[in-house]
């Protein structure tokens, strides 16, 4: 088993929670990160500040996921599950259920989904309640974090520069209203 961990808010939380519950050689899990082809710097960063606050182990694969997953299940072959930070509102995700099989034409695993019904809230709620660190980007107005091609600071929190041309500025991602709607909306 293994955790896809990619630096953001929910894998965050869902390592948080593994971590807290102090499960039985906990810091042994694998976990697996999967670097974009042009990844912020500020989230190679966090994940690097997350090997060391958690004491684990994040091996760095680079590609696409799916050739990654394929790269990770023929190095290991013992993997069979792979433990993920989905939520129901995340692309793709409305139909999955807590424990389903990747799709045909995937790597066979089982792919363990925790928070599939946490919302966007209830992550910025246990991120915030607990102090769990997260990636910097998020206080600039980052709401849902891809590669530097992708993603910019989410519309939704800018806020408006005065008269005097101040740079603009955005809002902190947990300020975000209807967050499961506009989470992506800084997504290109």
């Amino acid at each position: 088993m293994f955790i896809s961990f990619n630096g953001g808010k929910d894998c965050t939380v869902l390592l948080d929670l593994i971590h807290q519950a102090n499960l039985k050689d906990a810091k042994q899990i694998k976990c697996i990160y999967v670097r974009p082809l042009n990844p912020f710097s500020e989230i190679e960063e966090f994940v690097d500040r997350c090997r060391q606050h958690y004491g684990i182990t994040i091996a760095t694969v680079d590609g696409g996921i799916k050739a990654a997953l394929e790269q990770i299940c023929r190095a290991d072959p013992q993997l069979k599950a792979c433990i993920m930070g989905s939520r129901r509102s995340d692309p793709y995700c409305e139909r999955l259920a807590s424990f389903q099989e990747t799709d045909p034409g995937w790597p066979r695993l089982m792919r363990i989904n925790p928070l599939l019904e946490w919302t966007c809230e209830d992550i910025w709620s246990y991120i915030r309640e607990h102090n769990v660190p997260y990636c910097a980007l998020y206080d600039r107005g980052y709401t849902s974090i891809g590669d530097r091609t992708n993603t910019i600071p989410n519309p939704h929190l800018k806020v408006e520069a005065d008269s005097s041309g101040e740079e603009v500025t955005y809002l902190p991602a947990y300020t975000l209203h209807d967050a499961d709607k506009y989470e992506r909306a800084g997504r290109l």
